[in-house]
């Protein structure tokens, strides 16, 4: 496991309960030894006690070296800084599964796009869905999608991963079902704010969720695609988890948009901006090239850079799609 955050530790914890010795890096030296010493992980899993079998590493080759399967759970950002300086001495038949969700905004690569052009060679499967970790490492069910060209890699992540409350489906559309998960990041922003605004109205949310959908899957079949992959799990199944957690950092930063807190505010109290921050930018970068129109995305992009306020996007929103 490259990477030891809430998502991370609670997928490697996962393994190792399933049985399978797990090994995880993580760049803050502190969670690695807080996991090896205390088999907790309070910086991001608080509450949690870990299986022995996961055992943290201050070493990433290690992972690498040692490891048959590596799952990618840094940020999207870091994915490059991270993993660049050992692509090159990392076994080619390791197979590595990304959870990462983002795009880069200097490239337009996605996260899955970054580490095949970091490892051409080997091969990678992505996972998305409906994976609040805060609820599964409670072992509270879930089911989500991995995809791949390859049905044996398939089949090896889904004896790593399944059990009686973590299940697994198949994909070949890898684009679309990365796209589910890194897509409603940005609609998540949006429940956000109408959290901060104290609208609980479940017509309106049901309306903006659904209209939600509609742009993602435009842009995700503009990027190639398929639209059937964004009305199942990996699409609407992810939108509504994320929109309707209460532990989604997207969701949270709607709620300080909402509250007239400045972006410095917000980064001063989040420590980092959630990824739907940097998705917004990309994707309607991205959109603008396809003629894609994404009405929603570009108003929160907007209350993000204070062009309008939270009343005034809520209001157009009401005008233009409800009445």
């Amino acid at each position: 496991m490259v990477g030891l955050g809430n998502f991370g530790t609670a997928v490697g914890n996962l393994i190792a309960e399933n049985g399978y010795d797990v090994l995880g890096w993580d760049h803050n030296g502190d969670v690695v030894d807080q996991i090896n010493q205390t088999h907790f992980n309070p910086s991001y899993l608080p509450g949690i006690e870990l299986n022995r079998s996961l055992v943290a590493t201050h070493d990433l080759l290690q992972v690498f070296d040692q490891c048959a399967v590596v799952f990618i759970a840094v940020p999207s950002v870091y994915i490059h800084s991270t993993l660049e300086p050992i692509h090159s001495e990392a076994a080619e038949d390791v197979l590595l599964v990304n959870l990462a969700k983002g795009i880069e905004l200097e490239t337009g690569l996605t996260a899955f796009q970054r580490v095949g052009c970091l490892f051409p060679r080997n091969p990678r499967v992505v996972l998305s869905g409906p994976s609040i970790a805060n609820e599964f490492s409670r072992k509270m069910p879930t089911t989500v999608v991995i995809a791949s060209k390859d049905h044996n890699n398939l089949l090896t992540v889904s004896k790593l991963l399944d059990n009686d409350y973590f299940r697994t489906r198949f994909s070949k559309d890898v684009i679309g079902v990365e796209l589910g998960g890194i897509l409603k990041n940005i609609y998540a922003i949006g429940l956000g704010l109408f959290d901060g605004k104290e609208i609980t109205s479940v017509n309106f949310r049901s309306v903006f969720l659904t209209i939600a959908l509609e742009e993602i899957a435009k842009i995700g079949v503009g990027m190639g695609a398929e639209v059937r992959t964004f009305l199942y799990v990996s699409g609407m199944g992810d939108l509504l988890a994320t929109s309707m957690s209460e532990h989604s950092h997207n969701r949270k930063l709607g709620v300080y948009l909402a509250q007239g807190l400045s972006l410095s505010e917000i980064k001063e109290r989040m420590g980092v901006f959630p990824e739907g921050y940097s998705t917004i930018q990309a994707t309607l970068y991205i959109a603008e090239k396809l003629h894609v129109s994404m009405p929603l995305a570009k108003g929160l992009w907007d209350v993000i850079n204070s062009r309008y306020d939270a009343d005034k996007f809520i209001s157009a929103f009401i005008k233009d799609f409800v009445e």
